[in-house]
């Protein structure tokens, strides 16, 4: 079930324009105490790192295809990096790296693999991201966000950033899958070459004779079965 939420949320960055690596795991060879019989483990897992570029848009003919302004708002004319983590459970915290509200490796690891800034200046965008979980400057912003069913609020006014399953549904239901009818093109978007999890989805986002309510809620429970 975790895995069909993960690469939901995968498709849904992409459909916003994102590239995205998955399960980005930070890897530990200084601690002797991870590395067992010649096997290095690892610090911490990230669902999923999203980039999304500066000007990155879709045109068909006349048709922008829509994008979802809770996830790309914000960041007009610069590098957007999302560090995601997928929440399926009832558990819907941080991972342990990010509650510990102090700059770490594994945060640093993340934005020297992104690449975006020199040696010298990683220290300050992971502090930023540690303390407050957003870094911003005139070139690009980064963002850690959480997808769950619904957000923690301790940590949500802590700065966490949070999405929820039902919004990103919501947006395939009512806005990505709209673009079409409202430009005249026609009634559906789907494609046999996406994953197979996101063309379900889409199956039961194109009915539009049906309550766009029906098909969320449809669509959450295929994620959830």
């Amino acid at each position: 079930m975790a895995d069909k939420y993960e690469r939901f949320i995968a498709s849904y960055l992409r459909l916003n324009g994102y590239f995205t690596v998955p399960n980005f795991i930070v890897h530990v060879a200084d601690d002797p105490m991870r590395v067992s019989t010649g096997q290095v483990g690892n610090y911490t897992e990230t669902d999923i790192i999203g980039v999304r570029m500066p000007y990155s848009r879709e045109i068909i003919g006349q048709l922008h295809i829509a994008n979802h302004p809770v996830l790309i708002d914000g960041a007009t004319g610069k590098i957007d990096v999302v560090i995601a983590e997928v929440k399926s459970g009832t558990d819907n915290r941080p991972n342990r790296v990010w509650r510990e509200a102090k700059t770490n490796h594994a945060i640093t690891y993340m934005a020297r693999f992104v690449g975006l800034h020199a040696e010298s200046d990683l220290g300050q965008v992971a502090e930023f991201l540690a303390t407050t979980f957003r870094y911003e400057d005139e070139r690009c912003r980064f963002r850690y966000i959480v997808f769950a069913p619904s957000a923690n609020e301790h940590y949500q006014e802590m700065g966490v950033s949070y999405i929820s399953f039902r919004e990103a549904i919501s947006f395939i239901v009512e806005v990505r899958g709209q673009c079409w009818i409202e430009a005249n093109i026609g009634v559906a978007s789907s494609h046999h070459q996406w994953d197979s999890l996101l063309v379900q989805i889409f199956d039961v986002a194109n009915r539009v004779d049906q309550p766009a309510n029906d098909r969320v809620q449809e669509i959450e429970s295929l994620l959830a079965t």
